[in-house]
């Protein structure tokens, strides 16, 4: 291997990790979804891994790539799209969740860590709750990246039971976690409504999907409500919910672990921005603590504010 190699110190890391070559190089071809031949040139250096297969090796292993690599694409304070197809989902893509949902995982094991989501649509780690919710972003993200000589209305979008399964896994996880901290635009109801409106009238929605909406916005209103007193999840874990007082104009998530500095800039719907560097993190948290010292905490205080927000969002679900 070259010693200029840019993967060299990504490499050297796997090799510690998993010092047995062939045991490394079976996982990889089973992780990655290759040839057992083309691993042996990505780790000989014939061949350079993509930005998709560090990522998902980063995120099965637990890597903190800022600390291995950084001269890596990856790191050099860019992030980088990755789609993952949720309507007609490969095995490639239960990977890349299933993997993701892994890494989370293992903030359970630091007592410091921390996730949270920021922005102006309901996060996943919440919409993936609820079926008909969920349902809808990925009615709306279909009409974003699908064919639009082919556009299906609401009713035929199908949700696939793995992908059911891995969402309910991802909760779980989620909500394992230490600490949880959201800050929602006030308006992030309004949004998704008129949304809702747009598709309505142009056919695409019926009443009966606007009926079963309602009923899923009604449900997690009581559950954001049911957290907002209490300050945990059902499981204990500490949730942290406030108010922005000043617009949001982006959509973020992240998580904050010894072992991972993750950024995520959610766009159109379902399509992230993943980054670990450790520069964007840092101005993402510095953002997000401007954010809070501007937002109403709404948890475990604020009753009075806490009550008037939610009985306004009621209105507006209940007159949609």
């Amino acid at each position: 291997m070259k010693k200029d190699f840019p993967f060299k110190n990504f490499i050297e890391a796997l090799n510690d990790r998993i010092p047995q070559r062939g045991k490394l190089a079976e996982m990889l071809t089973e992780l990655l979804g290759i040839e057992k031949e083309a691993v042996y040139r990505r780790l000989r250096g014939s061949v350079p891994f993509s930005f998709q297969e560090v990522y998902t090796i980063a995120v099965h292993l637990g890597f903190s790539l800022d600390g291995i690599a950084e001269n890596i694409l990856l790191l050099n304070r860019q992030m980088t799209v990755l789609t993952v197809d949720l309507l007609n989902p490969q095995e490639r893509d239960y990977k890349i969740i299933e993997s993701f949902t892994e890494n989370i995982n293992r903030l359970k094991e630091d007592p410091t860590s921390e996730s949270g989501a920021v922005g102006t649509i309901i996060p996943a780690s919440l919409c993936a709750n609820y079926e008909f919710i969920y349902k809808f972003y990925l009615f709306k993200w279909e009409h974003q990246f699908g064919n639009l000589q082919k556009i299906k209305p609401l009713a035929e979008i199908n949700i696939a039971e793995r992908l059911k399964q891995n969402n309910k896994e991802f909760i779980r996880t989620v909500r394992s976690s230490p600490k949880s901290v959201y800050i929602f635009d006030r308006r992030f109801i309004e949004h998704f409504v008129n949304d809702v409106h747009f598709f309505y009238d142009i056919r695409l929605i019926t009443k009966e999907d606007i009926h079963r909406l309602k009923g899923d916005l009604q449900a997690l209103l009581n559950d954001l409500e049911h957290y907002s007193i209490d300050g945990h999840f059902a499981t204990g874990h500490k949730i942290e919910i406030f108010l922005a007082n000043i617009h949001i104009d982006a959509n973020y998530n992240y998580i904050d672990s010894d072992k991972c500095k993750l950024t995520i800039l959610r766009s159109m719907t379902f399509s992230d921005s993943y980054s670990f560097d450790e520069v964007i993190f840092r101005n993402m948290k510095n953002w997000l603590t401007f954010l809070k010292r501007t937002s109403t905490l709404i948890s475990e205080g604020s009753a009075a504010e806490r009550i008037q927000f939610f009985e306004q969002q009621r209105k507006i679900v209940e007159e949609m």
